[in-house]
């Protein structure tokens, strides 16, 4: 079972950060087609983490972690596009594109959170 735990672990990813990457590039597009400069980020998933979270620590080692880390990433992603909506009323095009990116966050976390409970009740179970 582990083996393919695993595996379909591996797949979830991978479709979060395709579809992530479908966000990324529709912004982008956006921002060069009103003739702006595409902002780079750097610093990485750590440098992510502590903007996330603060202060606090988290070992990215564990999978109860991992989806803790997801689910406060999602989080603030719901949050951020909740505002970007409503400030970009005017823009129905770009409005739509955020309602539908805000729905894929909402359910990747509800996928972190479904992960979490299961890692959290086989921890408690044995």
């Amino acid at each position: 079972m582990g083996a393919l735990q695993n595996e379909y672990i591996k797949h979830a990813y991978e479709r979060m950060i395709e579809l992530e990457r479908h966000h990324v590039d529709f912004y982008k597009e956006i921002i060069i087609k009103y003739g702006e400069d595409v902002p780079i980020f750097s610093g990485g998933l750590a440098s992510l983490a502590g903007h996330i979270l603060g202060d606090v620590a988290l070992d990215l080692t564990t999978a109860e972690n991992r989806y803790k880390f997801g689910i406060a990433v999602e989080t603030k992603a719901i949050e951020m596009y909740r505002t970007f909506i409503v400030e970009n009323w005017e823009y129905p095009d770009i409005q739509k594109r955020a309602w539908h990116n805000m729905i894929d966050e909402e359910f990747h976390l509800l996928w972190y959170k479904d992960n979490l409970n299961h890692t959290t009740s086989l921890v408690q179970s044995t």
